[in-house]
């Protein structure tokens, strides 16, 4: 379909219906509030003193351009972005749009060093503090209605950390152990059928019925669960007073009893984890939330898909500040069998 310029736009809507008109007025207001939302210009509270609905005022700009306000309660000013992942941040809204765009589409960290004309280390410490308030917004994720539950493994990696103790590989290599074993890390997975999905480590290995249990805080009770055959299911399920199926092979798949939903999630983690070469298993929980947000926006223009995101950061409670020390010392995913001890091969 060619592109239609803004004058061809405003010809065609002369002979459009009033219902028709109606509606594209609604999704302008949708989009002009989910805009003022993501961008940061909507204030339901003061970041600095907490009254909620200040009475808000432009407060000049910051060095680098950044326009600030002034809360009338308190006098303080801040920037639009006080408390989020670009806070710390001398990069540009516009280079963190087209970060958060180009992360979200799975390019290379080389890929975006170059086209935000910063050094690669920039740009691995720009995306991982986008990583870490996805992590942070997914922390209130629920699924619902109808949901399908897995895991998905992921052989163990120290990609990026050099160790004396710990023999070599090529990316890509298997695990030396056969089948499930304590060198795989454990993405337990729900899929919510129709839309919504949730995916977080808390284990290596098959997961106990305790650690499947971290899901619970993550579904609504009642919802409908379809499962393979692994008992450790079981206690959510009651725990959820929900009603479940078990699909344990393919012969057990018909129109309604399948995780179909769930192993496409799964094929594409696997797809993204392979083109990134792998990722170091300490930092899993963070790729984990990029997963998550990748696989909702689905086929969603890149444009789209950047408002989603600026949206739901915008929407966590309280300020999220990812300084450097964070991205080094918080939440880092590691379970005693992650850790290669001396004289232990990976």
């Amino acid at each position: 379909m060619p592109q239609m310029t803004a004058e061809t736009l405003v010809e065609r809507m002369k002979g459009i219906p009033e219902f028709i008109l109606s509606k594209i007025v609604e999704i302008l207001d949708s989009y002009d509030k989910e805009s003022t939302i993501a961008e940061g210009f909507l204030f339901e509270r003061c970041p600095k003193c907490g009254v909620i609905h200040p009475r808000i005022i432009k407060g000049g700009k910051t060095s680098t351009g950044k326009q600030m306000f002034r809360c009338m309660h308190c006098q303080s000013r801040f920037t639009a972005d006080y408390g989020t992942y670009s806070f710390y941040s001398h990069q540009s809204r516009e280079a963190w749009n087209e970060l958060i765009k180009m992360t979200i589409t799975g390019e290379t960290l080389e890929t975006i060093s170059n086209v935000l004309g910063v050094n690669i280390a920039t740009a691995f410490r720009m995306r991982h503090k986008l990583m870490c308030s996805l992590e942070d917004e997914e922390a209130s994720a629920r699924i619902s209605d109808q949901a399908e539950l897995d895991e998905k493994y992921l052989v163990k990696s120290h990609k990026g950390e050099r160790m004396e103790h710990v023999a070599g590989k090529k990316r890509g290599t298997p695990s030396p152990k056969r089948g499930i074993s304590h060198d795989q890390v454990c993405l337990l997975s729900g899929v919510q059928r129709g839309g919504g999905s949730y995916l977080r480590s808390f284990n290596m290995a098959r997961p106990t019925s305790q650690e499947i249990m971290n899901l619970h805080p993550h579904i609504e009770e009642k919802t409908y669960i379809w499962t393979d055959d692994c008992p450790s299911y079981n206690k959510l399920i009651a725990a959820l007073g929900s009603d479940s199926k078990v699909v344990s092979t393919h012969k057990d798949y018909d129109r309604v009893n399948h995780l179909d939903n769930v192993n496409s999630f799964h094929s594409l983690i696997e797809r993204w984890y392979n083109k990134m070469g792998g990722v170091a298993s300490k930092y899993i929980n963070r790729y984990a939330a990029l997963f998550n947000i990748r696989f909702q926006v689905g086929r969603m223009d890149p444009s789209e898909a950047l408002l989603l995101v600026k949206s739901r950061v915008r929407g966590i409670k309280g300020n999220s500040f990812v300084t450097i020390e964070r991205l080094k010392q918080e939440r880092l995913f590691s379970p005693p069998e992650l850790r290669w001890e001396a004289g232990q091969t990976a």
